[in-house]
C-alpha cells in the first residue's frame, strides 16, 4: 500500500519585481504591520522578496529587502495594539537603532528582539533577514519575563540561535505541516536560552506566573466575554483568592479579561479593511451595550471607539487589500496577539 506524502507547511511568497516600479515599495510596506515604513530614496525599483510560514504561535518570514526604515511611535503603539515579540536574524546587511545615548548597530550575522508594546525606530541597508514573530505568552511560558528591546549580545547561545534559524529557513519549504508545532517549541526554547540572564521585566504578578499562565490559557479558549468565573475555578482547581493574587496587578481576573477584549476590539477598529460597525464589533467582543462599551473604552484608551477609525488613515498609510497576501500576513500577526 502506497502512502501519500505528508502535507507540507504552506509557503506564502511575495516578489515586488512582478509589479511596476512605482508600486513596488508600497506593496512591500502594506505587509509591515504595526509600524510606518519609509525608504531613503523616492521612486525607482525596490527589492522585496518575502516568503512566510505560519507555525502557530509563531510567524516566520524570510526577507530580501532594499534599504528602508520603519518607525513605531507612541501613537502607533496606541493605535495598533500588539502583544508579541519580533526576533530579527540578520544574515546580510546592517541595521541601526537610534538611541539617546548613541545608535546601536547590528551587523550580519546578528540578531535583535523587539517588544511590540514599545516604540522603535530602525534603519536598514539592503539586507537579508529571517524574522520570527512570537506571541508574548508563548515566550513567557519558557522563562520569566525579561526586559529586552533591541540588539542581542553576541553570546554563544545567541550565535546558536542565529545558526539554527538560518538553517531552518532553508528547510521550511519542504517541512511537513505536522512538524510546525514541535519546531515552534524548539525555536521558542532556543530563544529563551539566549535570553537567560537578561534584566527581568517588571511584572506586578511576579512569583505567580504558573497560575496566571494557566488561567490565561483557559480564558483564551473561551468565546470573547463568555467565560464563567465559577466554572474557571472548578475546571482549574483554583480558589478566587489565588486568582486575585495572580491578577492583582491587573485589578482582578475580570479586569484582565475586559482589557484583553478591549485590546482585541481596538485592533479590529484599527483595521481599515474591517467592514463591521462599532456596535457589531462590540457585540462580538462581549460588549453588547454601546453606552457601556463607549465608557470603558474611553476609560482605557482616552478616546471613544468611533474616534479610532478617524485616526487610522493618518497613522497607517499603507493598507492591505482584503484577501491579499498582505492581509493574510497581518491577520496572522493579529492572531498572535
Amino acid at each position: 500500500m502506497t502512502q501519500s506524502p505528508p502535507a507540507l507547511l504552506p509557503t506564502f511568497a511575495f516578489d515586488a519585481s512582478e509589479l511596476p516600479e512605482a508600486e513596488q515599495f508600497d506593496a512591500f510596506a502594506a505587509h509591515v504591520a504595526n509600524s510606518r515604513c519609509t525608504r531613503p530614496v523616492d521612486g525607482g525599483p525596490f527589492l522585496a522578496k518575502v516568503r512566510f510560514w505560519m507555525m502557530d504561535p509563531l510567524l516566520i518570514s524570510d526577507h530580501r529587502l532594499g534599504a528602508f526604515s520603519f518607525e513605531r511611535d507612541e501613537a502607533m503603539v496606541r493605535a495598533t495594539p500588539a502583544d508579541h515579540y519580533s526576533l530579527v536574524v540578520l544574515l546580510d546587511g546592517a541595521m541601526r537603532f537610534p538611541r539617546p545615548g548613541g545608535d546601536l548597530v547590528v551587523e550580519a550575522p546578528g540578531a535583535s528582539l523587539t517588544d511590540l508594546r514599545r516604540p522603535e525606530t530602525m534603519h536598514a541597508t539592503e539586507n537579508h533577514t529571517i524574522q520570527i514573530q512570537i506571541a508574548r505568552w508563548f515566550l513567557d511560558e519558557a522563562l520569566p519575563p525579561v526586559d529586552v528591546h533591541g540588539p542581542l549580545p553576541q553570546t554563544p547561545a545567541v550565535k546558536v540561535l542565529i545558526d539554527f534559524v538560518a538553517a531552518l529557513a532553508r528547510q521550511l519549504p519542504e517541512m511537513p505541516a505536522t512538524s510546525g508545532p514541535p519546531m515552534a517549541r524548539v525555536i521558542r526554547d532556543l530563544l529563551a536560552n539566549a535570553l537567560v540572564g537578561m534584566p527581568p521585566r517588571i511584572d506586578p504578578t511576579d512569583g505567580r506566573q504558573p497560575v496566571r499562565l494557566k488561567v490565561i490559557r483557559y480564558i483564551e479558549s473561551q468565546p470573547m466575554g463568555r467565560f464563567d468565573l465559577d466554572h474557571l475555578c472548578h475546571e482549574l482547581g483554583l480558589s478566587r483568592a489565588s486568582l486575585a493574587r495572580a491578577f492583582k496587578g491587573d485589578g482582578g481576573v475580570l479586569a484582565y479579561d475586559r482589557r484583553r477584549r478591549l485590546l482585541a476590539l481596538h485592533s479590529r477598529l484599527s483595521d481599515a479593511t474591517e467592514p463591521r460597525s462599532v456596535a457589531e464589533l462590540g457585540y462580538a467582543y462581549g460588549f453588547p451595550d454601546n453606552a457601556h462599551l463607549s465608557r470603558v473604552f474611553r476609560d482605557t484608551f482616552g478616546y471613544a471607539p468611533s474616534e479610532v477609525r478617524r485616526q487610522v488613515a493618518g497613522v497607517m498609510p499603507h493598507v492591505a487589500e482584503p484577501g491579499s497576501l498582505a492581509d493574510v500576513y497581518k491577520t496572522a500577526l493579529r492572531n498572535l496577539s
